[in-house]
């Protein structure tokens, strides 16, 4: 069950992918082949297109993948190196906590904004916001807890 928790933002946004490329393959498709476009295809594929980015960002965070440049911090003295392992975290956390609070304002602007071509708000994609700061900061506080464990020479979490 650990595994399936540990994984499922993951699996969430790959099928959210392959839903994308779907939605926008007819999209395509109908438009210059059939001549027919969808109306419906469009405002979907944004709605797909901004939970990818903002999930994909939480699992960024995660796999801490995307918010260091290893080849030059790895080059810093000491020193510089450890205010970077200090900055960077608090830096994700200040993103992290922007996206809640901002995500959170704009989820109230958009809740009865309500799409042209599909019978729900824009609200479900404005979501996408709050819910990656919430998922950014347990994964870092994960990954924090994990480091200081390793550097106090306990076992990895």
């Amino acid at each position: 069950m650990k595994k399936f928790l540990n994984r499922f933002v993951e699996d969430v946004c790959f099928f959210l992918v392959i839903l994308l490329a779907t939605v926008v393959f007819f999209q395509v498709f109908n438009r210059f082949i059939l001549k027919a476009p969808l109306a419906w295809t469009e405002e979907l594929a944004m709605l797909l297109f901004q939970w990818v980015v903002f999930l994909g960002a939480a699992v960024g965070v995660k796999r801490m993948s995307h918010f260091g440049i290893d080849l030059f911090v790895e080059k810093l003295p000491e020193k510089a190196r450890r205010r970077v392992e200090i900055i960077t975290p608090l830096s994700i956390a200040a993103i992290a906590l922007t996206l809640i609070i901002e995500g959170i304002q704009l989820l109230k602007l958009t809740q009865f904004q309500g799409y042209t071509t599909m019978p729900f708000s824009h609200a479900w994609a404005t979501a996408a916001m709050p819910v990656s700061g919430v998922l950014m900061i347990l994964y870092l506080v994960r990954h924090q807890v994990k480091e200081r464990r390793e550097k106090k020479g306990g076992l990895p979490a």
